[in-house]
């Protein structure tokens, strides 16, 4: 009797150990070269249930029932596990926004990331943070928003990689930009592929709104994060159905006229710019769009000319470095209320009359928070029609439920200002 019941605990051992079949193992940076599956005894590229159970049963046998705490499961037994109970037993063949088409043999569990905006995705997946082994410069930097990764390894950035210490980390994976200084990116994965063959390069840019939806579901199917990539984009899209029944109905010339100026000076948005791209997601119209270059210098008296609706000014760069998660202090925004809204000629504009100037940090407009900035510039727009929308709140959701931060964007930071504030 004292047998069966020790079976019976076997057995309950067994089916609960099931739990470890379900998550991505992080181990010390090592490498696997071949491209194979771990525990394919008869090498068909696919994990069977007559391969996988007697290793288990080893495990448990040695763990349980003979009693020895001090054994562990190593990591092949773990990745096929996992690549039995995830990947149907086999390969898993997924693709960039490069349109790679990259062949898995293991989960990743060692990855170094070289741009934070697909860093930031992956936390909005619930990436285990555990899994990266290295960041790029301005992630470190940035220790407001990326607490959890300042004392990840340095790899540099897309100007000026550390190859030396990527390659030091042995990831399975390097992710690096897609089409955002495409050339550079290119020489970056020759560069470590060159080195280590056995690398993986994923190639994701994560911040443009045209391609963002497709970019999250490819990002989510390459870590195993599907179902939250279903959840990050029901997200985006929920904010972007609001702000498209706000003007859907409204012909292009009868829609708002707005001026956008960065934090240089009299420098716009013209067709081809992100920043154009975004003002006619919020449903607007550049009062420049036609303008060249991508980003024109325009001159003041045009401004005047055009008369725009709604005037806004981004901060966050270059001499208006200030603002967004790091700052506090709302005086700087003040001043550059005041010092804009004094421009000469400025007090005939309607949309200084009207109170319609607003100040902008790029922290909610670049990035994968575009979303945050664009819903702010539709309700700046459109105030009657987005009565019920609170971008405050949007972005509150974002931060907690999808960033896991513990801050408060209504008692820190400074992402928008008006003089009726």
């Amino acid at each position: 009797m004292k047998s069966t019941y020790k079976k019976a605990e076997f057995f309950l051992i067994l089916m609960l150990s099931a739990a470890f079949l379900f998550t991505v193992p992080v181990y010390a940076a090592t490498q696997e070269n071949s491209e194979s599956l771990p525990l394919d005894n008869n090498s068909d590229l696919e994990i069977k249930a007559d391969e996988l159970a007697p290793e288990i049963l080893s495990y448990l046998t040695e763990k349980y029932i003979n009693g020895n705490d001090s054994a562990v499961y190593d990591k092949d037994l773990a990745d096929a596990a996992y690549i039995y109970s995830n990947w149907n037993g086999k390969p898993k063949t997924v693709t960039d926004t490069k349109g790679q088409e990259i062949t898995l043999y293991r989960p990743l569990r060692n990855i170094a990331v070289m741009n934070s905006e697909t860093l930031e995705t992956m936390r909005s997946l619930g990436l285990d943070e555990d899994i990266v082994s290295g960041v790029g410069k301005y992630t470190l930097a940035d220790e407001v928003f990326f607490p959890e990764y300042s004392d990840k390894e340095n790899t540099g950035s897309v100007w000026s990689p550390d190859y030396e210490k990527i390659i030091s980390l042995s990831p399975d994976a390097v992710f690096l930009y897609a089409d955002f200084m495409e050339e550079t990116a290119d020489e970056i994965q020759e560069k470590i592929q060159s080195m280590d063959p056995s690398i993986k390069v994923f190639r994701f840019d994560m911040y443009y709104p045209s391609t963002y939806i497709n970019e999250t579901k490819l990002l989510g199917e390459v870590i195993d994060k599907e179902d939250e990539a279903e959840k990050l984009t029901g997200f985006y899209n929920e904010q972007m159905n609001a702000i498209d029944s706000a003007y859907e109905n409204i012909p292009k010339d009868e829609r708002t006229q707005v001026y956008f100026e960065s934090w240089v000076d009299y420098k716009s948005a013209a067709n081809g710019s992100g920043y154009n791209e975004k003002i006619n997601l919020a449903g607007g119209v550049s009062i420049f769009e036609d303008a060249t270059p991508e980003y024109p210098i325009v001159s003041p008296e045009e401004i005047l000319v055009k008369n725009p609706d709604v005037i806004v000014k981004l901060i966050g760069s270059g001499e208006l470095t200030f603002g967004g998660y790091e700052d506090n202090n709302t005086e700087k925004a003040q001043e550059v209320y005041e010092t804009i809204t004094s421009r000469a000629g400025w007090q005939n504009l309607d949309a200084v009359k009207d109170d319609h100037v607003y100040i902008l940090s790029n922290d909610i407009f670049g990035g994968p928070e575009y979303i945050i900035g664009t819903l702010y510039l539709a309700k700046w727009m459109y105030p009657d029609e987005l009565e019920n929308v609170d971008p405050t709140a949007v972005h509150q959701k974002y931060i907690s439920e999808f960033q896991h931060l513990d801050f408060d964007v209504d008692n820190n930071g400074v992402f928008v200002w008006s003089g009726n504030q």
